[in-house]
């Protein structure tokens, strides 16, 4: 659990061994609720119980190998944050479709493409921000740990698509997430890191009791005992191929799901990026790009190796929030346990064997903490009318995947090969909205201000611009009190009678604010304070001239015009050849 905004083992720190290995040890027993992506394709494909074992074997080994190239932080490539690889359902409609027809070759062809797609689209990263903004990428955040909750719920429950808890097996589920919350919210800081980790072992242990005790042995179980075979992986499986016959068909779904990786992969950077800086103020655009990279190549190697795609994993930033460990060290444990479960014999049959509903409970605590990251994201910039627009309406119709499937069912088959899931859905609607308000949107907003409008003016054009535009509120506040404190200045050194001419421009990268005017420059005012060596003659004037006010309000004006050249990262002043003067504020942005 985190201390305070900071967390228990930050990034580069180095956590014994003791901490260490649980921790991966529940980043791994979450993950292992998506292997049921692989094993539903290959189940697709008409492979017996030997080859599926075979099957979920390599594809641990893909999450093992996804895990540490983004681990990896080195070279361009990989965040260097901990954040594990999972399958990912976006590429599941076009992946079943090339198993009926081309089988596990065809899946591996379709992987491989999938992957080299997304690693060309890292390149692009950071010319795609203005059609990305950050309040897009928050949205993206909340929607995956919405959807999360939800598949959590549904596998807790039994109830929806892949869950088929009967009743008797709720009891595994609850005790997983009592476990968890009370080890979360009442234990001490050592169990608190390890609330996940309990809850899971809690579930699975009292699901075993139940088996132990029925006249009939569980499903998963009987399966893991005696449907798949105990054996070393053998690879390749089959080649990537992907029959000219089957393009028409998946390429565009294939298209999409690398756009819809490429942002979930971007907005699980960003919460990692929030969530180890406290004092986070803007995306890392260099971490992202090798992030988006690394996942790119952790989907084609999932090719190579002959399973389904990979992803970043929403649900173990929300369990490395939640417990407060996110050292590099524990992704590097996480990525070899998972290729060391790949070789032993037995091992996917042992994770096949866990009810759905206990990793689902530890998903269903987790993507709490990802919707509150989601909605911080989001509400860090100022949104005027367009941009609420945009997340509002995107929010609601992803949303509406869920709450209403049918509606999405009877479309066209093209179209659901387009549209697979509430997260894709979403980000189409908030790409195609900003894409059309940034249309008609001005990256330029000018004013005239006079000394009889009053600062107030100023600071309205300062959050006007900030909110049509979308700067951090952060930014946003800062350029409200050089509004302030200019205007103070401006009364006094601009020709009376004279308009001041007011410039912002703003490019996702940078906003300048630039004042035009008529009169005294202002940079003689920003001259440093008297010193403590200048204390005793100012004090020695003082005494000849008497406390006067006029000295007083001069003071109060030199203070005015430092606040003012510190209220930027950049402040400079010029003389215009047409004899006015000129001050630029830039902010980074």
């Amino acid at each position: 659990m985190t201390t305070g905004s900071r967390p228990a083992w930050a990034l580069a720190s180095a956590p014994p061994a003791s901490v260490v290995w649980p921790a991966a040890l529940q980043h791994v027993g979450l993950g292992a609720v998506t292997l049921i992506v692989p094993r539903v394709v290959a189940e697709a494909a008409g492979a017996d119980d030997a080859a599926i074992a075979n099957y979920i074997a390599l594809a641990m080994i893909a999450l093992g190998v996804s895990t540490l190239l983004q681990a990896w932080g080195r070279r361009g490539i990989g965040s260097g944050f901990l954040l594990p690889a999972a399958f990912t359902a976006v590429y599941l409609p076009p992946a079943l479709v090339a198993a009926q027809m081309g089988g596990l070759g065809a899946v591996a062809g379709l992987t491989l493409a999938a992957g080299i797609t997304q690693v060309c689209l890292s390149f692009l990263v950071q010319r795609l921000r203005p059609y990305l903004p950050t309040e897009l990428a928050g949205l993206v955040v909340l929607m995956i740990g919405l959807a999360l909750g939800l598949l959590g719920l549904r596998l807790m429950l039994g109830f929806g698509p892949g869950a088929r808890n009967p009743a008797h097996g709720l009891a595994a589920p609850f005790a997983t997430i009592l476990v968890i919350i009370i080890l979360a919210a009442w234990g001490g800081a050592r169990w608190r890191s390890l609330a996940v980790l309990g809850g899971l072992g809690a579930g699975i242990s009292l699901h075993l009791l139940g088996t132990a005790v029925m006249p009939q042995p569980a499903p998963g179980v009987a399966l893991a005992l005696h449907a798949y075979p105990w054996q070393f992986p053998h690879w390749p499986m089959a080649m990537p191929a992907l029959p000219s016959a089957l393009l028409p068909v998946v390429l565009p779904g294939v298209l999409v799901g690398a756009l819809a990786c490429l942002a979930r992969a971007s907005g699980d950077i960003l919460a990692c990026q929030r969530a180890n800086d406290a004092g986070w103020k803007r995306p890392d655009f260099g971490s992202i790009r090798a992030g988006v990279l690394a996942d790119g190549l952790g989907t084609a190697l999932a090719g190579v190796i002959g399973v389904t795609g990979t992803n970043t994993y929403t649900g173990s930033v929300g369990l490395s929030i939640a417990s407060g460990v996110m050292a590099r060290r524990v992704a590097l444990a996480v990525g070899a346990l998972w290729i060391a479960l790949g070789l032993m014999p037995g091992a996917p049959a042992l994770v096949l064997a866990v009810p759905p509903g206990v990793p689902g409970a530890a998903l269903f605590f987790t993507a709490a903490f990802i919707v509150v990251t989601g909605m911080r994201i989001v509400v860090q910039r100022a949104l005027d009318a367009r941009r609420s627009l945009v997340v509002g309406t995107a929010f609601v119709i992803g949303v509406s995947y869920d709450a209403a499937p049918q509606v999405f069912a009877a479309l066209p088959d093209s179209a659901r090969m387009l549209l697979t899931s509430s997260l894709v859905l979403g980000l189409v609607v908030g790409l195609l909205l900003n894409a059309a308000f940034r249309a008609g949107a001005a990256r330029q907003r000018d004013a005239q201000w006079r000394p009889e409008d009053g600062h107030r003016a100023l600071e309205d054009f300062a959050t006007e611009a900030g909110s049509a535009w979308g700067a951090r509120t952060e930014v946003v506040a800062r350029l409200r009190g050089a509004m302030e404190e200019a205007a103070g200045l401006l009364a006094q050194q601009a020709e009376p009678g004279t308009a001041v001419s007011v410039i912002g421009r703003f490019d996702e990268f940078n906003l300048d604010v630039t004042l035009r005017w008529r009169g005294a420059a202002l940079r003689d005012r920003a001259a440093p304070l008297a010193g403590p060596g200048d204390a005793q003659g100012d004090a020695q004037g003082d005494a000849q001239e008497g406390d006067s006010e006029g000295d007083g309000d001069a003071m109060a004006t030199r203070l005015a015009a430092l606040l003012l050249w510190h209220a930027a990262d950049r402040v400079a002043e010029s003389r215009l050849p047409d004899g006015r003067r000129e001050l630029r504020l830039h902010y980074d942005h």
